[in-house]
């Protein structure tokens, strides 16, 4: 996949994702609806062509309105909102004709809903910590984009330096052209990005550091493992389904969930780390 489709994207994306992240609130609010609509519309077409046939509006109604509540209540409710999810879905897979194997059909859309829906809705709980933390509202951005920071970088370390020298295959069953050498450059780049957003922007208002330094080395190598994990996952998916690309909404990436897979992982890890571990 040429290079070039990549950074036109970047160069269109990343502006918008720092505007509406420092304006956070409704608009990037928005913002992360849009991309949360458009991967369950991926993750449910790739299940078709796998011949299940899930409740694909409903798991798409159910993920944005998991992201609108968490929003607006925090992740207080979150018992209640699974409950009547399960309940929810497991009623319209009831009155469904024809229903030829509800199971599979009923647990797919319960997976995207919560492998898409609330794995994504962590990064408007990262951009809205600063409420729960004691913290100014506007460090919210600067949290958010620190975790995009470090799985981008890992990311483009894992792909440059496996596309140059990427010998050892890492895991050939679910990602034949990932190799050992990508993903250790992957993770040393997550590593390197940490601290150089630590001293860049993730600071208080006298310029300060707000993580220490083994805070940041032990949240780099976080995520840079979960960054990882989550493309692996992602392209476990897309090999169940036999599919090359998520969808190809996205010039030079593929789909939404192509450049977002790794997110789904590292966006959570972000979010606990900082509210569980550094600002406890």
């Amino acid at each position: 996949m040429s290079t070039l489709p990549r950074v036109i994207t970047a160069v269109v994306f990343i502006p918008i994702l720092i505007l509406l992240s420092r304006v956070g609130g409704p608009w990037f609010l928005a913002l992360i609806a849009g991309i949360l609509i458009l991967g369950l519309f991926e993750f449910y077409t790739m299940m078709e062509a796998k011949g299940v046939n899930p409740s694909k509006k409903t798991g798409i109604v159910v993920g944005v309105l998991l992201c609108l509540t968490t929003y607006a209540t925090g992740a207080d409710h979150l018992g209640f909102f699974l409950a009547a999810l399960m309940i929810a879905i497991t009623l319209r897979e009831l009155f469904r004709s024809p229903a030829t194997f509800p199971i599979y059909d009923i647990s797919t859309t319960v997976f995207g809903v919560i492998y898409v829906g609330w794995l994504m809705t962590h990064l408007v709980l990262l951009r809205e910590s600063p409420h729960e933390l004691g913290l100014p509202y506007g460090i919210g951005s600067a949290f958010l984009l620190y975790s995009f920071l470090m799985a981008w970088g890992c990311d483009t370390g894992a792909y440059f330096v496996g596309r140059a020298i990427g010998t050892r295959k890492l895991f050939p069953r679910v990602s034949p052209k990932k190799s050992v050498q990508g993903a250790a450059a992957g993770f040393l780049s997550a590593v390197g990005m940490a601290f150089v957003g630590r001293l860049w922007f993730v600071r208080d208002a006298v310029g300060e550091p707000l993580l220490t330094g083994g805070e940041t080395l032990l949240l780099g190598a976080l995520v840079g493992i979960a960054t990882q994990l989550g493309d692996l996952v992602e392209s476990l998916v897309k090999r169940d389904a036999q599919v090359k690309d998520a969808s190809h909404f996205v010039p030079g990436h593929g789909g939404v969930l192509d450049i977002f897979d790794g997110l789904l992982f590292s966006g959570p890890v972000t979010y606990y780390f900082l509210t569980m571990v550094a600002f406890r």
